[in-house]
């Protein structure tokens, strides 16, 4: 059948309805599908009329899909049935009376029912599917209220068709043996999705810096044990039975802290806590002495072990009201304590309490010199100094790297040499590091690691000229009782042997012997380590 003109321009304009009505269902399944559920949830609260259609939808979600799936379905068979006599009749006029050369029919019909063809599968793409689907996730909140009214009613006409549709999708599917239910969890988001979300910048760039790392630390709080959090044994302030009220006033002014653990014999032997708020209380009303004990205001401790989660940790916070737990080892002895402060620390990333802490974490002296807490963790060590300071199971800390590498417990003054890093311990109290001074060396051609501490330790019998040792003038003799400067004078170090590290003078140095002493012996086995070519990108300070 032969068309008009007025019938190839009316299925010309049939063409660009059917592309419209396309791209009517991909925007609003598009946009529906995408908008945030809580944002649209607090407007449909808040009576935003056009926001409770699209809840609607979102709560009969396999409705919608199933409803634009088949309006773009149907359009798009539409389209190809009308559209295509509707383009390949001008194309095949053009051929006949602008081609330069003649055209048979069939030469030129053969011509035109693929072209036809491509350009219909172009509008289609472009104008029906890509560009629609390009500015519903642009705009999926306004397009989502401007388009879920219609959405709801057209739902509603096709929904014998629809559930016809998903009732046989889903008795096909049992057959092979799937069991589909729209509302299953897998069809949600996992944690671990969640967590690659917000750490991905480019899918999270509305939040800042610190609120990605607050929720990447939420999500490993539950993964997270009492032990990596409490505070340790060692730094534990606690006060005797016999403590009085002003010996707590006293000790509250010192340390800064507010709930203390009352002990018996020890550690191990924890009593109660008390709280400074329960004394306070007392001591506006005037009605206790200075004398008196603290034994009233103990509170009985709850103990938990140290490799309990945190959750369940904040699960016993919250019922029990304490604000302190005793955390304690598989022996039973006490590891440390936990407050909920040091939970709320380990969400928000600080894991130092700025109350509780007199000095800076850490100062940069000079370009390359740092004097750093030695209980800080050792990853924010790396950080700090741009160093690659190996992190095993047996330590955590910079002093504990310190320590294992010395194998011994240092006293201030003591010096280690680790690839181009110096570390001098700058305080310490009691076993306890404090401060340690970290220092990049520049490479030499000579670098060894040396493993030294400046205690004056007596050399033995039958060491080789290869063994480098210096003695203090402390005048400590070797077991065949030669003087160590005499063995020293008999014994001089060759050019082969590893330089002597010399203790720097500092301001925070010990008082400095007649010379400085590094003791680099066979049972140390200094090991050759290639020193570091450039110098370590250091934070701005």
């Amino acid at each position: 059948m032969e068309l008009t003109g007025s019938d190839i321009a009316l299925r010309l304009l049939a063409v660009f309805v059917l592309i419209a009505i396309n791209a009517f269902f991909v925007t609003a399944e598009f946009s529906i599908v995408s908008v945030r559920r809580s944002r649209i949830q607090h407007l449909a609260e808040s009576g935003d009329y056009p926001a409770q259609f699209v809840r609607d939808l979102h709560q009969h979600i396999e409705r919608l899909l199933s409803t634009t799936q088949l309006g773009i379905t149907l359009s798009s068979l539409a389209l190809g049935w009308i559209g295509q006599n509707a383009i390949a009749k001008p194309l095949l006029f053009a051929f006949n009376r602008f081609s330069p050369f003649p055209f048979n029919e069939a030469l030129a019909r053969s011509i035109a029912i693929p072209a036809a063809f491509i350009l219909i599968a172009y509008l289609q793409l472009v104008l029906g599917e890509l560009c629609p689907k390009s500015v519903a996730l642009i705009y999926a909140e306004e397009l989502s209220r401007l388009l879920a009214p219609a959405s709801v009613v057209i739902a509603r006409f096709f929904k014998p068709f629809v559930w016809g549709l998903n009732s046989s999708t889903r008795w096909l599917l049992r057959r092979v043996g799937i069991r589909h239910d729209p509302t299953d969890a897998a069809n949600q988001l996992t944690p671990e999705e969640l967590q690659l979300i917000i750490s991905t910048s480019a899918e999270s760039s509305g939040l800042r810096e610190e609120e990605r790392e607050r929720l990447a630390n939420l999500f490993e709080f539950g993964d997270a044990v009492a032990e990596g959090v409490m505070v340790p044994r060692t730094q534990i302030v606690a006060l005797e039975q016999t403590t009085t009220v002003q010996s707590f006033l006293q000790e509250l002014s010192e340390s800064g802290h507010s709930r203390y653990p009352i002990i018996g014999e020890s550690l191990d032997d924890i009593k109660g806590i008390v709280d400074f708020k329960d004394i306070a209380q007392v001591l506006i009303k005037l009605d206790t002495q200075a004398e008196t004990l603290l034994h009233p205001w103990m509170m009985a401790p709850y103990f938990i072990p140290e490799n309990m989660a945190l959750g369940d940790v904040l699960d016993v916070i919250q019922k029990t009201g304490q604000p302190m737990l005793i955390v304690v080892d598989e022996f039973g002895g006490t590891a440390g304590l936990i407050t909920f402060q040091d939970l709320m620390s380990e969400i928000l990333g600080d894991r130092y309490d700025s109350d509780e802490l007199d000095e800076e974490e850490w100062q940069q002296t000079d370009e390359h010199t740092f004097t750093i807490q030695a209980q800080m963790p050792l990853g924010d060590v790396n950080d700090i100094i741009g160093g690659t300071l190996p992190i095993t199971d047996e330590y955590h800390t910079l002093a504990g790297f310190m320590i294992h590498h010395l194998q011994t417990i240092p006293e201030p003054g003591a010096m280690l040499h680790y690839e181009n890093w110096e570390l001098i311990l700058i305080e310490a109290e009691d076993n306890r590091l404090h401060k340690i001074q970290v220092r990049w060396l520049p490479p030499k051609d000579d670098d060894v690691v040396t493993h030294a501490a400046s205690t004056g330790q007596t050399s033995k019998d039958g060491e080789t000229d290869d063994v480098v040792t210096h003695a203090a003038s402390t005048g400590q003799t070797s077991e065949d009782g030669e003087t160590d400067e005499q063995r020293t004078q008999e014994h001089p170090p060759n050019e082969a042997t590893a330089p002597v590290s010399e203790q720097p003078d500092g301001p925070n140095d010990p008082e400095p012997t007649d010379r400085q002493t590094v003791l680099t012996t066979a049972s140390l086995e200094p090991q050759t380590i290639a020193p570091q070519s450039s110098p370590p990108q250091s934070p701005s300070s």
